[in-house]
Order: C-alpha cells, then structure tokens, then sequence
C-alpha cells in the first residue's frame, strides 16, 4: 500500500474538487456560448390572408408568404422622435 500522510492526502482531495469545477465551468460557458440569443437583421412580416409571422431579410420592401405564397408588402415603420 502506498502511504499517504494526511496533508498530501487532503491536497489530492482539493485538487480533484478544483479539476472538477473548473470543467464545470468550463462546460457552462461552453454552452452559454453556443445558445447565446442575438438580435436579427430581418423585419417581422405578417401574412394579410393567413396571419403566418416570418423574418424578412433587411431591406426588402416586398415578400412573399411561405405558407400561401402571397405576396406582402412591408410597411415602413416611423420612429417618434421626442423633443
């Protein structure tokens, strides 16, 4: 049997805890990253004749409906300026 004196043996004990949060920490950031939301270029756009919601690429002015292939114009939204 290997001797171990209780120093050594309890520096082992941290240094196993420390590896393991650091892979859990690791492993999270990991996955944060990758299911990180952001913000999209394209304009929410609703069918008039199916009420089917979908993404336009910006700077469109007209789509069409990819669920009943209508044709849809995109109005221009005005932003209030307060003074």
């Amino acid at each position: 049997m290997i001797p171990l004196n209780f120093e050594f043996g309890f520096f082992i004990y941290l240094l196993i805890w420390f590896v393991y949060l650091t892979v859990l920490w690791a492993r999270e950031s990991w996955r944060t990253t990758i299911n990180d939301w952001s913000l999209s270029e394209g304009k929410l756009c609703i069918c008039e004749d199916c009420r089917f919601a979908f993404l336009v690429k910006a700077g469109e002015s007209m789509a069409r409906c990819p669920r009943c292939n209508n044709l849809c114009h995109l109005k221009k939204i005005k932003h209030r300026r307060d003074l």
